[in-house]
């Protein structure tokens, strides 16, 4: 007699070895991965900010909406900015940035989203929070989700103890992989940070990082170094 207990995973993606055709890019050599365990996949998609980033990223998690074919690598950044923008509106609404959030409905059209212009900071910080919601949401309208033992998937190579689960989501896209884990990493209220010295948005893993990496972290002291020795910088 066949067992009842079939379990779906999430759907696995392909990457492979990039292939620029002109303005666009598709991957050779594909090989499957599960995007689930990739950690730190939506913060190595929002530092995306040059064709050459793009190439790189495709290497390591592949096409944005599909697993063969070609896409625009216009598209990649474009996205990529968006996400940027998310999280500098979500640090902005945590930090209580408010100039930062009045630049920026100054000159996008967020504020044409909204029924009337906010009356003050806290209702301004409110728009923010539902722009960043209703985005989100936008991204995943559709995708399903369910619940699987977290032994079944790991991250970082550490996989979880039976008795343990996740509430998964199931994308059909790797786009929406990256904004289901945006979407976790908001929930879940995870701090990040923008890196002072190369700009990337970053996981802040104890309370006093200021930067994304031990390199960024030596830059930056090498660069205090030489301002104060008035030597000339690398």
């Amino acid at each position: 007699m066949e067992g009842r207990v079939q379990l779906v995973y999430p759907r696995l993606w392909v990457r492979g070895k990039p292939v620029v055709k002109g303005d666009y890019i598709t991957i050779s050599q594909p090989e499957e991965y599960q995007p689930y365990e990739c950690a730190d996949l939506v913060f190595d998609f929002s530092a995306l900010k040059s064709p050459k980033d793009v190439a790189g990223f495709v290497a390591r998690y592949g096409l944005l909406k599909r697993t063969e074919g070609l896409e625009k690598i216009t598209s990649f950044l474009e996205e990529a900015a968006a996400v940027r923008l998310l999280f500098g509106l979500v640090n902005a609404i945590r930090e209580r940035n408010i100039q930062f959030l009045y630049d920026t409905w100054s000159v996008s059209g967020f504020a044409r989203l909204f029924e009337a212009a906010p009356k003050d900071d806290d209702e301004l910080m409110a728009q923010a929070s539902a722009l960043v919601a209703w985005v989100v949401n936008e991204k995943l309208e559709g995708v399903p989700h369910g619940l699987i033992p977290e032994a079944a998937l790991e991250a970082d190579g550490i996989s979880g103890p039976p008795g343990a689960f996740l509430w998964v989501a199931y994308p059909e896209s790797l786009l929406q992989y990256i904004y289901h884990q945006l979407a976790m990493t908001l929930n879940l209220k995870v701090p990040v940070a923008s890196c002072p010295e190369c700009g990337r948005i970053f996981r802040v893993e104890h309370g006093h990082q200021e930067y994304c990496s031990p390199r960024c972290a030596n830059r930056a002291r090498i660069k205090r170094f030489r301002s104060k020795r008035h030597l000339p910088t690398l």
